[in-house]
């Protein structure tokens, strides 16, 4: 595996990146721990993780998969989209809640809360299911820039900064979210995470606002969704080879489809 320092951070990352998005997927607890293992024992050290993902399973998981040595990994959660209710613990009560979810939209859909004390206690709550002090990047997840108290978040942040609790911070989201704070140069767009594709290659705003890829996602998918003929690792490779300075975000339920994705690395 190959890693790469963020730009306007510090921090090391992992070429490839492990998201934990479809981390609920897997019934099973011993499985999803084995599918994190697997990413680890195949050289992926920087896992994506948000509190809507498996409404709060995704975090709870990694957080039992990084106990003992957290300081081999780097980890990015997000703040201002919550689920409803409280957080799940298991796979049945999501799963539950999903199928509930077509009866009631409001149960699967995203509490969007931009209110800055709502960022503090989701990031407090995240660090105790990660079973850690601290996080990598705390992203705003989908943020909406005239929604949002810009100065009070850059306070926050740098609080927390200051504390220990957070090594840096970005956005999380769609080119129609991030473009307006990249074009404003806000100093709360320091880390950028967002979809690209090799056709349509939505991530082409970052490179006309002058910057480089960060964190991106969503060539396997896109892929899929357009029926192309290229096998997995030629998308990887291609994928590696757009994001040049970056890591690429990958998920997945199958260990051996994270090996095999690998070796495109070297």
């Amino acid at each position: 595996m190959k890693y790469e320092i963020i730009d306007n951070t510090n921090i090391y990352v992992s070429r490839i990146a492990f998201g934990t998005g479809s981390l609920h997927h897997i019934f099973r607890s011993a499985n999803r721990q084995s599918l994190l293992e697997a990413a680890f024992v195949n050289g992926i050290t920087h896992f994506d993780t948000s509190p809507y993902y498996g409404y709060g399973l995704a975090e709870t998981d990694l957080g039992k998969f990084l106990k003992g040595r957290r300081n081999v990994f780097t980890v990015a959660t997000k703040v201002g989209l919550y689920p409803w209710g409280t957080a799940s613990t298991n796979a049945a009560t999501v799963w539950s809640r999903k199928a509930l979810g077509k009866v009631l939209p409001i149960v699967s859909l995203p509490v969007i809360n931009w209110c800055v004390e709502q960022a503090r206690n989701s990031l407090y709550q995240s660090l105790k299911r990660l079973k850690t002090d601290y996080v990598d990047f705390v992203f705003l997840h989908e943020p909406d820039l005239a929604l949002i108290n810009t100065d009070e978040f850059m306070r926050w942040l740098e609080t927390e900064n200051a504390k220990g609790s957070v090594r840096s911070w970005g956005l999380a989201g769609l080119a129609k979210h991030i473009t307006p704070w990249l074009q404003s140069k806000h100093s709360l767009a320091q880390v950028i995470q967002t979809q690209d594709s090799l056709d349509k290659k939505q991530a082409d705003f970052m490179m006309n606002c002058c910057r480089s890829l960060q964190f991106t996602y969503g060539y396997m998918s896109s892929q899929i969704e357009a029926c192309s003929p290229m096998s997995p690792s030629m998308i990887m490779r291609l994928a590696l080879k757009r994001n040049t300075k970056g890591s690429v975000i990958v998920s997945t339920r199958s260990a051996d489809h994270i090996a095999s994705l690998i070796k495109v690395v070297g």
